[in-house]
Parts: C-alpha cells; structure tokens; sequence
C-alpha cells in the first residue's frame, strides 16, 4: 500500500510494499492482527515518540525473525513489529513556484527530491 503524508512542506510518498533488510523504515500503522493471518488496519500514527518520523528510521534488521508469530515478524534496530506496519519512504516533493513575476496568481508544482539514505 502507498500513502503520502506532508511534514515541514515535504510531501513523503511512503510504502510498505517490496521491503529488505537494510531498508530506513517507520513504524506507522496501527492494527490488529486476525487469527486468520489478516490484519484490520485502524490508523496512521506519525508521532516521532512512537515511529521516529521523520528524522529517526529503524533498520530492518531480519524480515523473518518469527514467521508464525505476526507482532515479532520483522526485527528493527528499535524492535519488533508485523511487517504490515512498516513503512520505508520512496519519494520526497517539495513545492516550488513556477509561475511569471507578471502574473496575477502564484502558481506552484511538487519538484521531486533526491533521497537520502543513511
């Protein structure tokens, strides 16, 4: 699943989808496992004490630490979760204004920014 969230005028599009080890990621999501393996998402939280967003990302460490138990699936360099809430971002905007000196409105487009990575 993609989302995109803006902070400090930087549009994040982040995704939970194709991660490995290594990747900076941020516990976002909040759930509840199903006895079935399925998950019930119930919000996004970006509070830093709770996901580190944005200046702190946890290193996947082991994407199968416990298979058979969802809330110790993935191992991070700040602990466990289930590989559902993890989210690693995939691009960053930032707006910037594109229209003339002369003209009678301000307009604006997202420019993309490069990624950094630790």
């Amino acid at each position: 699943m993609k989302i995109e969230k803006i902070t400090d005028r930087i549009r994040y599009t982040l995704s939970n989808e194709n991660l490995k080890e290594g990747d900076e990621v941020f516990p976002i999501a909040n759930g509840r496992g199903l006895d079935d393996g399925g998950w019930i998402l119930h919000d996004f939280d970006f509070r830093d004490f709770c996901s580190g967003w944005p200046n702190e990302p946890h290193i996947i460490t082991n994407l199968n630490h416990n298979p058979d138990y969802q809330p110790y699936e993935i191992r991070t360099s700040h602990g466990y979760g289930p590989r559902i809430t993890y989210y690693k971002i995939i691009k960053m905007e930032h707006q910037v204004v594109v229209s003339k000196p002369t003209d009678m409105f301000k307009r604006h487009e997202w420019q993309e920014l490069e990624l950094k990575t630790k």
